[in-house]
């Protein structure tokens, strides 16, 4: 059975990055989430957000010309 809620420590375990990176991505209202106690605190990440978050936020690889070493390094000219 799969969980309908998670805490982003959960979240953190099962997708294997850490804990305040879960909680940054909450704070700037990046990944969904419900505040279950008043005072926006003790934060649920619902099932399927993650999944949603990934494809919202991945960039596509672009089929052209490879970059120099300068443009990868974010060097300007």
């Amino acid at each position: 059975m799969t969980k309908l809620l998670e805490t982003p420590k959960e979240l953190a375990d099962r997708i294997g990055i850490p804990v305040t990176n879960v909680r940054y991505l909450i704070r700037e209202d990046m990944l969904d989430h419900i505040f279950t106690a008043p005072g926006q605190r003790n934060p649920k990440i619902p099932s399927g957000a993650w999944e949603k978050y990934v494809s919202q936020f991945t960039v596509k690889a672009q089929k052209g010309a490879p970059r120099s070493a300068g443009q990868e390094m974010g060097a300007e000219k």
